[in-house]
């Protein structure tokens, strides 16, 4: 079964066009849909992010934090990144303009990525790339989930 058949499919000339009502039918009215062009041969899926967030709400971090030698060490096993400071807050905003600079890198360079086995972080730099600022240290470091190791 192709995406024709289950998803809402327009040309890439026919979504141009209509551009407003492709995107009020994919943000309003929760329809993702499938713009294809060359005869298929290329497609990409329009979904709206309210649409995204839930999918992307199962990829939870589980930062680890621990103290060394009178240093706060956190350890991002899902992105592989490890931050260090003189207090937890340090610790943690240094992780956070880690995984910042990380997301920014990869999807600057997302051709490169996907090649390789770091690809599979893609959902939860997508999650870090739409986290508002204010949000990223809760998401990061969720509340009520262990946090030493």
């Amino acid at each position: 079964m192709s995406a024709a058949e289950t998803l809402s499919t327009r040309s890439f000339s026919e979504a141009k066009a209509g551009l407003s009502d492709v995107m009020s039918g994919v943000v309003r009215e929760h329809r993702p849909t499938v713009v294809e062009r060359h005869y298929g041969k290329e497609a990409m899926l329009l979904l709206g992010l309210t649409d995204l967030k839930p999918l992307l709400d199962h990829f939870r971090f589980t930062t680890k934090a621990s103290v060394s030698e009178g240093e706060f060490v956190l350890r991002q096993p899902e992105l592989g990144l490890v931050a260090g400071g003189e207090t937890f807050e340090d610790a943690a905003r240094e992780l956070d303009e880690l995984s910042v600079a990380y997301a920014e890198q990869f999807f600057a360079r997302l051709g490169f990525y996907m090649q390789t086995d770091r690809a599979t972080h893609m959902p939860w730099l997508l999650r870090i790339a739409l986290t508002p600022p204010e949000e990223r240290a809760a998401l990061l470091m969720p509340a009520g989930e262990p946090a030493a190791a």
